[in-house]
């Protein structure tokens, strides 16, 4: 969260970029404090009031930024008759209906907003911003996946009260995305909604049964996939081949190291320690910092890079230099065909690295903290199988000395060698 005052005008608002590091925007303006403007990391602009009354915080949504919004004639005379409508806003219009809130806040009295969310209306797409602004932002690493995850498979129900879901719709959209987008899309889908409206009841906001509860979720299956190795000499020499240095590097370098696939894309120079070969992850998927001694062979790759940066911030970055490198999809799918390989995820690198180290009888609890586990049942559920065929050759190895015996001499034959006759010519 980044926090900044300004005189909020037409330009300024418009010369507002995205933050690269993908986290929100918030300005405040210096004509009416406490009048907010957010900018998220997809460039969409809104309004908000936000003000402290009773040793609380209320935070009351506006409407979106638009320099061409129109309002009703109505509007001068009450603007609070379009705070239940999300309605989009100039600035000037942002500043009379800010007042509005404001005054009403002062005078101990709750903007219709409120009153609306009291009475059970509050719509699914404000609930969730509130709980992206209020929780998730704050307390999880995972908050821009569950954003895109709400604007592909939920943007439908943004504007529909949460009061008016009911299971039955729920069940049938999660049985629809299964069916069209995987299982594990539908279980994630189901968990998020679940989520949001529980935090919902918990802040008073909503006071219904969650819908999303008592939803069936889908049996999964643990994916095991890895490189097999008959493929990996096909893809080493695809990914070689790839032009694109950006998705070649990456690739390689995910490949050999295991990191995850966010902590690769992150990379940034001041990560990276040339001299003593290391690359430090300061912030890791389960919450700690992890410190990878780099082999020659990645820290060659590295060096190259440095050598040739295009950015003097992000190890591989995306086409705009000032963001990093976001989605590999495109070149990881033309690097597949062109290997002539299928069912390959780009996680299933990471699973590979571990499951070869498993193979090579290399310890479990050296497999975990290679890949930076934070249980090393983790590491035990995945690997396990390949562990057990490392274990495996290893017993034929001390068989072949164990039971090995000496070849026996060779015994005379009991066979009779048959001699052809001697023909006599005429």
């Amino acid at each position: 969260m980044v926090l900044a005052k300004q005189n909020l005008t037409k330009s300024i608002i418009e010369s507002l970029n995205p933050s690269p590091d993908g986290k929100r925007l918030y300005y405040y303006d210096l004509k009416i404090p406490g009048l907010e403007l957010c900018v998220t990391p997809t460039g969409a602009k809104s309004f908000a009031v936000r003000r402290w009354t009773n040793g609380r915080s209320h935070r009351v949504m506006l409407g979106k930024y638009s320099p061409l919004a129109l309002q009703p004639r109505e509007f001068d005379a009450d603007p609070l008759i379009v705070l239940e409508k999300n309605p989009t806003l100039t600035i000037e219009h942002a500043r009379q209906l800010a007042q509005a809130v404001l005054g009403q806040l002062a005078a101990g009295d709750r903007p219709r907003e409120i009153k609306r969310r009291q009475g059970n209306e509050i719509t699914l797409g404000e609930l969730f911003e509130e709980y992206i602004d209020k929780y998730a932002m704050e307390h999880t690493k995972t908050w821009k996946v569950m954003q895109e995850c709400f604007d592909r498979y939920l943007n439908d129900w943004k504007g529909r009260p949460v009061v008016e879901i009911s299971r039955g719709e729920v069940q049938l959209l999660i049985n629809k995305l299964g069916k069209e987008r995987g299982k594990t899309t539908a279980n994630r889908t189901l968990e998020l909604l679940r989520a949001v409206i529980n935090k919902g009841k918990i802040w008073s906001l909503i006071n219904v049964e969650n819908p999303a509860a008592g939803v069936s979720k889908f049996k999964l299956q643990s994916r095991e996939r890895f490189v097999a190795e008959d493929e990996l000499p096909r893809l080493i020499e695809a990914i070689e081949a790839e032009e694109n240095a950006e998705i070649r590097d990456y690739l390689l370098i995910s490949l050999s190291t295991g990191a995850r696939k966010t902590n690769v894309l992150t990379m940034r120079w001041e990560h990276i320690d040339l001299e003593s070969g290391t690359w430090t992850i300061p912030d890791t998927k389960n919450g700690t910092s992890q410190t990878i001694l780099l082999t020659p062979d990645e820290l060659k790759i590295i060096k190259e890079r440095f050598d040739n940066r295009k950015s003097f911030e992000w190890v591989f970055p995306g086409p705009d230099k000032t963001k990093h490198l976001c989605d590999p999809k495109k070149g990881w799918a033309r690097i597949l065909k062109a290997a002539k390989i299928k069912d390959l995820h780009l996680h299933d690198l990471r699973r590979t690295l571990g499951s070869y180290m498993a193979m090579s009888g290399v310890s479990l609890s050296v497999i975990g903290n290679a890949l930076n586990h934070k249980d090393v049942s983790t590491t035990r559920k995945v690997y396990a199988q390949s562990a057990r065929a490392a274990e495996r050759t290893a017993r034929l190895q001390a068989h072949e000395k164990i039971f090995a015996k000496k070849k026996p001499e060779q015994e005379p034959s009991n066979v009779v060698e048959l001699k052809p006759e001697k023909t006599v010519e005429f």
